[in-house]
């Protein structure tokens, strides 16, 4: 009894973590818009202060992280190169396409990350999230198409690689959610800085630019992934994504409430599809026991 209350409770606080990584992560457009500066400088000044954020932790839990390091073996950088190649692949994702285009794509980590899970780790994969993903495949090509005319196709498919690194990511600190991943986060802003810095102008950032990207950095992408990192070791990978959807419903609202840039009306019919089939999914899983 005592077992099952104490995983009851784990699983509650994964939920929550998850939750409110997803309305962390929702912010990540209406901030990138407020940066006058190039895709790729904003990619490097977004890993740079992330590393400067992880970094004091890092050094604070020193022993763990050697621990944790050492235990993890391939997976530590199995997990910052998932994670590096989504934070690439979303700013520039967002240069060339709405806010709403972008997340509407991201509708499909849930289900790719409940395929991997499945062939990976043998999570189980339900009927009703296969009828779930043919719906959400369903709302993205009506996205797609209405994004044709805008010419943010670009923009989707470099979303979509965002899907695909998240997805390996959640698999992998799912499969070794006992190691703690965290030291991941700080390997995962070098590699991303490293990788922005050849095509950034660095010194280009302005005063102010700089409030701008420390809520982008610091703020909503260590906030986000380290309140993620905590769900998946308390919750199963698919489940884990199914509540990041919050982010698809809140990141094109903020930007739309604050900035105007109204989603098209095949792209507002395409994303009502892919949350919808995503929230069924999520209700329906929710009944299904915590693994």
């Amino acid at each position: 009894m005592e077992t099952r209350s104490w995983g009851e409770s784990s699983g509650a606080v994964g939920a929550v973590c998850a939750i409110a990584a997803a309305v962390v992560f929702s912010t990540g457009g209406l901030l990138v818009r407020q940066i006058d500066l190039p895709a790729w400088d904003v990619s490097f000044w977004r890993s740079a202060l992330m590393i400067v954020t992880i970094l004091p932790l890092m050094v604070w839990r020193r022993r763990e992280v050697w621990i944790d390091a050492r235990n993890s073996g391939g997976a530590l950088f199995a997990s910052a190169i998932g994670i590096a190649g989504s934070m690439i692949a979303f700013i520039l994702a967002l240069g060339l396409a709405p806010v709403a285009n972008v997340l509407i794509v991201f509708g499909a980590t849930p289900f790719i990350t409940a395929l991997a899970a499945r062939l990976v780790l043998g999570e189980p994969l339900h009927r009703h999230t296969l009828l779930a993903m043919a719906a959400a495949t369903v709302g993205l090509v009506l996205s797609v198409a209405g994004s044709l005319a805008a010419g943010a196709l670009a923009g989707m498919a470099l979303a979509f690689v965002v899907v695909l690194c998240m997805s390996a990511n959640y698999i992998v600190v799912r499969r070794h959610r006992h190691v703690g991943m965290t030291p991941a986060l700080l390997l995962a802003g070098v590699i991303s800085a490293l990788v922005a810095a050849p095509f950034a102008n660095p010194l280009a950032a302005g005063p102010a630019e700089l409030p701008w990207l420390l809520a982008l950095g610091p703020g909503q992408l260590a906030g986000g992934l380290l309140l993620y990192m905590a769900a998946l070791k308390r919750i199963p990978a698919g489940r884990a994504a199914l509540l990041g959807l919050l982010e698809l419903v809140l990141g094109p609202i903020w930007v739309w409430l604050i900035d105007g840039e109204k989603p098209g009306d095949l792209t507002l019919l395409g994303g009502a599809i892919v949350i919808g089939a995503a929230a069924a999914n999520v209700w329906l899983d929710s009944r299904q026991p915590t693994g």
